[in-house]
Parts: C-alpha cells; structure tokens; sequence
C-alpha cells in the first residue's frame, strides 16, 4: 500500500478507538499498522499482530455470516459494518462493533482498509443474567440483517406467520404498527410456490427447512433471503419452526457478478468459453427438434504471441477487438453466434449449413476476414490464422445426452484446428472421420483395456504440487498412463472414457488406489517424506456400494494413512449430488481423506452447492489459467475465485501453469499452490523419489539449490 504512512500519525496512536490498517494490494490483506488501543483490546504485542490477517481474531463462536459478509465486502473493495465476536490472546471473547472502509490513493484506487473496533460493553452473553439476556435478544432481533419467525402449519394444512420481529418491517420498509397484508403475500410472486413446497416437505419429512426466496418490500425492491429451520410437533398436531431469515443480497450481487463475468468477455463483449458450452448445447437441444444442422467453426491468430511481445498488450488487445468484431458481423450476418475461448482462439456456430461445400465456404469466409490488413493506432497490421470446421448433421436417438454431443462436436472442431496448426498459417481444414485416429484406435483399445487393468500396461505418474513462492514440493497428483503393447502410450482422455462407457472406471480406479498407497509407502519406508498424493475419483465410484469397504482395505494392505492423500472429484458431481455421493464423501472425510473439487469453472456449479459440499480445495480448470490475458475474463474469474475460497476457508489450487507470467498473477492475487509444465510435467515414480530424496525446488534449472544431482535419463528424455 503507497501514498500512506500511519506510523506518521499521531493522531492514530492516541485515540482510544481500537484501529487497524491493512494493504490489499498484498496477498491475505495483511495488517501493516495497529494502535495501542488495539494491542490492549486484544491482548496482542504490536509485534505479533503486523503483518498478520485480521482473521486471526476469530475463534469458535465467531459468526460464519459475518464473516463471509466482510469478506464479500473485501472483495468488493467496499466499507461495511458489523458486530462481532473476537477473541483476544488469552483465548476470552469480547463482543465489538467494526467498522471497515477503503483507503483510496491519489488515482481512486483501493489500496487498503482502515478498522475501527469499538467493545460492546456488557455484551458478554455467558456472564448475563436472564433480563440482560432477554435485552441483548431484543436487540439482535431489531437490528439483524434479516428477521426472526415463528412460522406454524395447522393440523389442516394451513400455514401461518405468527411472529416476525421488527427487523422484518424494517427490511419491508413498513412504518411503525402491524403489517397490512399477510406475510406471505410479501414472497415474490415467482417464489410463492416453491417456499410453500419446502414448508410442506419439511413438515412432511420432519426435516429442516431451508430455502432461498425473495421478499419485495412497500417501493417494489427485491429481497433475496435464505432461511433455515427445523421443525417440531406441538401437542396439538401443529409444526412449529422457529427460525431466522437472514438477508444475502450482497452474495446474490456477488453471484451476479460472477455469472456475467463468465458469460460476456470483458474485451472482446462475445461469448465466453462456459457461455458458449450453454449456448451450443441449447443449439443442440432445439435442432434435436427441428433437425436442422449447424457448422461449428475455431479460429486462431497465428503467432499472436509474437505479435503481442512484439507491439505490445494494449495494440495487441486493439487487434483482438477488431478480429472479434470482423468475426462477430460475419457470423451475426448468418445468423449464427461467437465466442472468444480464450487468448487468441475463437468459435462460431452457424446455423443452417447442409453440407461439406458450404462449410468450406463458411470456413474460408472466416479465415478472409480477417486476412484483410486491420488500422491499428495508425499503423497497418496483417494476420494470418488457422482454422478448423466441422458439419453437424446426423441425427442422434432422443437418449443420447446433449452434454456428450456437445462435447464430441466441439472435440472435432478442435482437433480441426489443431491439424490445421500442424499445417502453418492461412490454412484450413475440415474435421473427416479419416483423419480421426480416436476412432481407428477405439476398437483395438476396448478389446485390451480390461487386460491392462489386470496385467502389467498401466503406470501411475506423479507431477508435483508447489508453493508458487519458494517452488517446495508440497502435494502430487497421481494420473494413470496406459502402455499399450501394439499402439504406445495411450492418453487418458481416450482411455478414460473408455472405462466409463465399458464399466471398467471401478477396477480401474481401485488398481490406481491401491498403486498409488503402496508407492507412498514404499518411499516413506525408503527413508523418504513423500507429501500428499492426489487421486482422481469418479461418480461411478462413489456410488459404488462396495467402494468405502475397498478403500479401507487398499489402506490396510498398504499400510498408508488417508490423511496422506488427497480425493479429486469433477465439478459436475457439485450439481445436485445423489445421496450415495453425499454420505460415501463424509465417510471419506470420516477416514481422513481431503476432498478436492478439480477442474472448478469448467461445468455450472454454483456457490450454493460449494456451501452444502464437504470439500477441502479447489482446484481452478486449468483452461482459465493457459489462457491468461491481463484483464481477461480469466483473469477476473480468477481473482473471484480466490476471493471465494478464502472467504470459504478452502485451499485453493491452480493448475496449467506454464509460463512465469501465470506464476507471478496467480501470487499477485493470493493463490500459493500450482501445478502445470512450468514446474514439471508427471515423472516416474523413480523421477518423482530422486525429487523427494533431492528437496527439489521447481521450476529446476542449472545452478539452483534445489537439485543436488542430475536427475534420471528417463527424465531428461521425457
């Protein structure tokens, strides 16, 4: 933080408000400066409190909520205000009212927070006496940013609001006196029947109530509310839920935010890369209907890079614009849509296109437009890009899922690209069922899957996990490579899927369990001091029934701790996860394992799913990460996400680091653990144990520390 020096102040130092400054601009919003005041009141030398988060205040009993709403707020750059529970150093509580604004430099920007903590005296609910007790609810009840209910079902069904406190008349803007109209008719009318459906089913189930609804007040606005309550049976047959409704606006604005963030691409105003999964799937689902046909058409900027080292981000980004504006009027004109992936990458869907003569077309159009010399800032700019197309038309049954078709589609349309980059500039090429060895290999690789899994083709390999300040080793992820006899080294996202489709992902997954325990084991036994190991872990297998019974057995066989090893699951298991994966999670949990959502960003979970899941960290879908631009929306998707897992109480994780730029951003903004090329691509068991014998620091170059002898050949030549 610059342009402010509170040791300079006098001012500070004398009051007797408890106060504190803290610089945003560095990771974890550390305190730079504090008071007497504040040493007192906590308990806390001034030496122990610099350069520390003020989250080391929190205890037990502090309030998640007001915890996430400062957080938010943080985030947000923004003041808030709000009553507190903290603890001081000798481990007591003391109630205290905080007071946070930004501190802005000379060009507007935020660079700190200022905190004003003031004790509530008395506010000591353990040492009160009932009267004082009831005075201190009274109060919480006025003032809570939400309200206080007693809601009854009557033994004929009907449903009544018979208490709310006056909170709620000041949320509803209704001066004082009695509400006008019964409270239900305050539910936004779109959330009425909903809300009804929770009350009766928890009534129903006897289990608690919890829901998201809206509350409109007297001028018309809008209210999001989450409420949560369990029920109870009177002894004449009414249920009676006594509860709070607390206000989220603040995190549905977040939410908000976020969502627009990773529709719209701040740069270029086209479709992001999660917007334009939506929109081509949606495509699908109405051309099911109608069998109409589309072109699915990628587009990218040859030597950009060059380009943008070259002239620099600011002409660089101009070029982007009028590339995407050029491709956006071509597309808009057939009346299709676009979207920038990502970097210099874009795609376009066009609709109504019957056959390989107008793809081509289609395709050459694309790759025209942007051939034409652009006026950049005076100066005259020529591109050449690649491009890859290809047709859907053929009819799919009604039960195929859309998610796969447009996964399969868009898999096409990149391997088009790809062999057209392969090629060189200014060429184009149309995907063809010839060129496609996926599909030549499919049938030679499901006769001998199974025969893998049981015999000696497959290998784990292990890539590191690193603190991105010193490059210290601190976790692998364990990813299983297929050695196949006749076709060589098999990716995993073809055999993969494989397994799925043939039933093979459990025996495929239990030998990986078991692989990875027992080489933990072996380096620890091997006088070694392996970290974490992560193992990825499908939905097939968390509702497999026997799945808990043979992870305990892989560990005791091994000998191995589950507090050594990390569980990987994708996002799409965050959205509306079954039972079984519900309770086969917290029986993981149970054991010791850490529960990691991997790939997070890529499906369509939402914080609300985060909140009810049993997760440890995230791990950010390396597609944001490789294709970092400064002020992208990968950029921004990135920062929110941190702040969400911070606010959480998460770990977070990036991955698809491969460049220094990438490191440096993601420490920028507060992410301390990475993994990607730039550190290591996976390594032999062999390779992985020289790293650990060696405390290896990564990226490894000549001359550094962190190797001591030179690493296995297997390495060097990989």
């Amino acid at each position: 933080m610059t342009g402010f020096d509170p040791k300079g102040s006098s001012a500070l130092a004398a009051t007797s408000c408890s106060i504190v400054i803290t610089d945003c601009e560095r990771p974890d919003n550390p305190i730079v400066y504090a008071n007497a005041a504040f040493s007192a009141l906590s308990g806390y030398p001034l030496e122990e409190i610099i350069g520390r988060s003020c989250s080391f205040l929190h205890g037990p009993h502090t309030c998640a909520q007001a915890r996430a709403d400062i957080g938010a707020a943080i985030a947000a750059r923004c003041g808030i205000r709000r009553e507190i529970l903290n603890y001081r150093k000798d481990g007591t509580h003391f109630w205290n009212d905080l007071t946070i604004d930004p501190i802005r430099n000379a060009a507007g920007l935020v660079t700190g927070f200022i905190g004003v903590q003031q004790l509530i005296h008395g506010a000591d609910p353990e040492n009160e006496d009932e009267p004082e007790q009831n005075l201190r609810l009274a109060h919480i009840a006025q003032h809570i940013h939400g309200y206080v209910y007693r809601r009854v079902m009557r033994i004929d069904g009907r449903i009544e609001m018979i208490y709310t406190s006056p909170s709620s008349r000041r949320l509803l803007g209704i001066e004082a006196g009695h509400m006008q109209q019964p409270f239900h008719d305050y539910v936004h009318p779109d959330d009425q029947a909903a809300l009804s459906a929770a009350i009766r089913h928890s009534a129903a189930k006897m289990s608690i109530f919890r829901e998201e609804f809206r509350l409109v007040d007297v001028a018309g606005v809008s209210h999001w509310m989450r409420s949560d309550a369990p029920p109870r049976r009177m002894a004449n047959g009414d249920i009676v839920w006594d509860g709070v409704a607390i206000e989220i606006d603040a995190e549905k604005r977040w939410e908000r935010e976020i969502s627009h963030q990773a529709q719209s691409d701040p740069l270029t105003g086209l479709l992001t890369r999660a917007a334009w999964h939506e929109a081509l799937e949606e495509h699908m689902k109405v051309s099911r209907r109608t069998g109409g046909s589309c072109a699915i058409i990628c587009v990218d900027i040859a030597e950009f890079a060059a380009l943008n080292h070259r002239l620099g981000q600011w002409i660089a980004d101009d070029v982007l614009r009028e590339a995407a504006s050029r491709l956006a009027s071509a597309t808009a004109a057939a009346g299709g849509i676009g979207a920038r992936l990502g970097g210099d990458e874009f795609a376009l869907l066009i609709p109504q296109c019957t056959d390989e003569t107008m793809l081509a077309a289609l395709a050459d159009a694309a790759g025209e437009a942007l051939a034409r010399p652009m006026l950049i800032a005076g100066k005259q700019i020529a591109i050449r890009c690649c491009v890859g197309a290809t047709l859907h038309r053929e009819p799919q049954p009604d039960d195929t899922d859309l998610a796969d078709i447009t996964d399969e589609i868009m898999k096409q349309a990149e391997l088009a690209l790809r062999w057209s980059k392969q090629s060189g500039p200014g060429t184009r090429i149309l995907y063809s069922l010839q060129l496609d060895d996926r599909f030549r290999n499919q049938a030679v690789l499901a006769r001998s899957l199974e025969q893998a899994i049981a015999g000696d083709e497959l290998e784990l390999h292990y890539q590191p996990l690193v603190d991105l300040a010193s490059g210290r080793i601190v976790s692998a992820e364990a990813l299983v490579r297929w050695k196949h006899p006749t076709l060589g080294i098999q990716r995993p996202d073809l055999f993969i899927p494989l397994a799925e489709a043939m039933g093979l992902i459990v025996p495929l997954g239990r030998w990986v369990l078991e692989r990875a325990m027992r080489q933990s084991t072996r380096w620890r036994d091997a006088g070694l001091s392996p970290p974490p190991i992560a193992i990825n872990v499908s939905g097939s297998q968390l509702v497999d029934p026997g799945f808990i019974a043979l992870v305990e057995e892989a560990l005791r066989s091994s000998g191995a701790d589950a507090s050594d090893f990390e569980l990987e699951l994708t996002e799409g298991l965050l959205i509306e996860p079954s039972p079984q994966v519900m309770a086969s999670l917290h029986a993981l949990r149970t054991l010791g394992f850490t529960i990691t959502i991997d790939d997070f960003g890529s499906g369509h979970a939402t914080f609300r799913y985060l909140r009810d899941f049993p997760i440890d960290k995230l791990k950010i879908d390396q597609i944001f990460v490789r294709k970092l631009v400064m002020g992208s929306t990968d950029a921004l998707i990135i920062r929110a996400v941190v702040s969400l897992a911070r606010s959480m109480g998460v770990a977070f994780v990036a991955e698809g680091i491969e460049t220094e730029m990438q490191r440096d951003f993601l420490l920028r903004e507060g992410c301390e653990i990475g993994q990607g090329y730039l550190f290591s691509m996976p390594l032999l068991e062999e390779d992985f144990g020289w790293m650990l014998a060696n405390h290896a620091l990564l990226p490894l170059r000549p001359g550094e520390s962190g190797a001591q002898t030179d690493p296995p050949l297997e390495s060097q030549a990989a």
